[in-house]
């Protein structure tokens, strides 16, 4: 894939690997600037429902919050199925506790960014229903970001 382009992605480099897709840093060749952009495995979008992708997608889009990460775009090219979000710079923070654990600041810090992007989440009826410490990105700057609300879901109102 390095090398190709879908749409107007350039694809740059293999960020990562999970269950529904590969991860690529590519560039936006209309706006001149980087981005993370997922790939679907074909496996994954035969395992869905048409339009469920799509849907999820716009549910985690309908978010704006600093300790989110930002959808852009998705698009389908041939086979393929991908989805633009902002580029996030750091670690994943499962790649940041070391043994011994993390010390309680850095805990309530971290925790605290979390917990405010659930909540305004929550307060949009949007559950993410993956949360995990590859799910969640933390910059040089100690900024959280979290991640792949592929699985999430809308509540209905009451």
């Amino acid at each position: 894939m390095i090398g190709q382009t879908l749409g107007h992605y350039k694809i740059l480099a293999k960020l990562g690997e999970g269950g529904m897709g590969v991860v690529y840093r590519a560039r936006d060749e209309v706006l001149n600037r980087d981005v993370a952009l997922k790939l679907l495995s074909h496996s994954a979008v035969d395992k869905v429902a048409p339009g469920h992708l799509l849907r999820e997608a716009q549910t985690a889009s309908s978010l704006s919050h600093p300790s989110i990460c930002t959808i852009h775009q998705v698009g389908e090219t041939g086979n393929d199925f991908y989805v633009v979000m902002e580029l996030i710079e750091g670690r994943a923070l499962s790649d940041l506790i070391p043994p011994a654990g993390l010390p309680m600041e850095t805990v309530t810090r971290y925790g605290a960014q979390i917990a405010d992007a659930l909540s305004h989440a929550h307060d949009r009826g949007i559950v993410h229903r993956d949360l995990k410490g590859s799910n969640v990105m933390v910059t040089p700057e100690g900024r959280v970001k979290v991640l792949d609300f592929g699985l999430a879901t809308r509540l209905e109102s009451a």
